[in-house]
């Protein structure tokens, strides 16, 4: 957080000097410290985000790719006259045990269109599709193996 906070303050200046830099190191220092001290921001977390700064990497490419196939997906059936749609709601678990794991797939399936996140309780997710073709394999999608991953490498392999 402290390099983005520094990062932040060199854009925001539009350019580079001695002068802004050693000032720059000086406000990034205040702002985190600020941060860790009264807004319980835990410095483990930045250590987290670079351990696993690849595995949010990926996931983020293969979120665009998921939401750019959705789209033309969607598309599909907004132009094509003959094709008729079989909305559906979907009920399933998913193994993630992090409800910050559960909130980010939460997100994911609701940012890709013709589906969207209807409820979450727990493990047990609700999911709304324009089509039924949408959720098929939804509980065992990509989106699910590359949480369960980041969250077994985070939090410890879980057992049930």
């Amino acid at each position: 957080m402290y390099i983005l906070l520094f990062v932040l303050w060199v854009i925001f200046n539009g350019r580079l000097t001695v002068e802004i830099a050693v000032f720059g190191v000086a406000v990034a220092g205040f702002a985190y410290w600020f941060a860790v001290k009264f807004l319980e921001y835990n410095p483990r977390w930045d250590i987290l985000l670079f351990k696993y700064f690849f595995a949010v990497i990926q996931y983020l490419f293969v979120l665009a790719v998921e939401v750019v196939k959705s789209s033309m997906a969607v598309l599909k059936i907004v132009y094509s006259h003959k094709i008729e749609i079989q909305p559906t709601i979907v009920f399933f678990d998913v193994p993630l045990k992090n409800e910050f794991m559960r909130t980010v797939l939460a997100n994911s399936i609701t940012l890709t269109p013709g589906t969207i996140t209807v409820n979450v309780e727990g493990s047990r997710f609700c999911v709304h599709a324009l089509d039924s073709s949408f959720c098929e394999d939804i509980d065992n999608s990509v989106f699910v193996k590359l949480l369960k991953k980041v969250e077994d490498d985070c939090y410890g392999t879980t057992t049930d």
